[in-house]
């Protein structure tokens, strides 16, 4: 190789480097606040006054812009990279500098140094309140409460609540502004009650119970029920099992109506139940105390 071919001008991509490394810090910096925003403000509040759907949703939010400006980031850098170092725009390769690149390393090591951590922290600190949780009547905001024993078969579920007389089917009429408390097990397989809408998910297992709790905070009436003649309004929420559980899983699917108190009382009655003591406590407020809970 003659010293004509050694002599090769280097373009100075220092500045290059300096502006890649700036804006992958803005790209993390940026992903890192809506997280700590999701986090510090949305979760601590959502999650104390009922239900965490909602803060579900808005992680999935959350990383779904992360994605879409990490992403199309990442898209514009490589097509910056194809146009500056195609072949026909060079037509010897550039000799590697010592150190090249050192700014964007830097930023991407100490992003992921960081993300790493708070993962490990947050999953730690979350996993040691576990056996911690809070009443559910403190979560949801008040102290009315309605306990329901619930059975899954193949391919059903069969709905036992306190105070009504009858077993419920293909659906079961529940409570706003009421803590549902449930028991399920399994009278054959494995099977999964879960509700989407309202973030709840509990496995029934034959021969075992478990336990969980949802709450609804108040009726939109997007539908009606009858009762002795006179529609109610009435809000919709699927049932469907979450696990695999033969062949008619897909249609292994049954309704929840939820009504307001006042009206629950009343379809109590008028198919000849009692609402339960723990659901009469608090018709006179939410300040009362009550024993039990978690």
């Amino acid at each position: 190789m003659s010293d004509a071919d050694d002599d090769v001008t280097v373009p100075d991509d220092s500045s290059f480097g300096v502006l890649s490394g700036a804006f992958w810090a803005l790209v993390i910096a940026f992903g890192l606040g809506l997280f700590f925003y999701d986090f510090g403000v949305v979760t601590l509040e959502e999650v104390v006054n009922g239900q965490p759907i909602g803060v579900i949703h808005n992680f999935r939010v959350t990383m779904s812009v992360i994605a879409m400006v990490g992403g199309g980031g990442f898209v514009a850098v490589t097509g910056w990279f194809v146009y500056r170092y195609a072949a026909p725009r060079r037509e010897t390769a550039a000799k590697l500098r010592p150190g090249s690149g050192r700014y964007t390393f830097s930023v991407w090591s100490l992003g992921i140094a960081f993300l790493v951590l708070m993962t490990v922290f947050m999953g730690a600190s979350a996993l040691a309140q576990t056996d911690q949780a809070a009443d559910p009547t403190a979560q949801a905001g008040t102290d009315r409460v309605l306990e329901m024993d619930i059975t899954a078969g193949q391919w059903f579920f069969r709905y036992d609540v306190a105070g009504v007389p009858f077993t419920q089917g293909n659906h079961v009429v529940l409570p706003a502004d009421t803590v549902i408390k449930f028991r399920i097990t399994s009278a054959d397989v494995i099977h999964s009650f879960a509700i989407q809408e309202l973030g709840v998910k509990k496995d029934a297992m034959p021969g075992q119970v478990n336990s969980a709790w949802f709450s609804v905070e108040e009726v939109e009436g997007e539908r009606t029920i009858t009762v002795n003649g006179t529609e109610i309004p009435a809000d919709t929420y699927q049932v469907t099992c979450a696990e695999l559980c033969g062949k008619g899983h897909s249609q292994m699917v049954s309704q929840v109506f939820i009504v307001s108190p006042e009206d629950y009382r009343t379809w109590v009655e008028a198919n000849g139940g009692t609402v339960p003591e723990s659901f009469e406590a608090s018709e006179g407020g939410h300040g009362e105390e009550e024993e039990g809970g978690h």
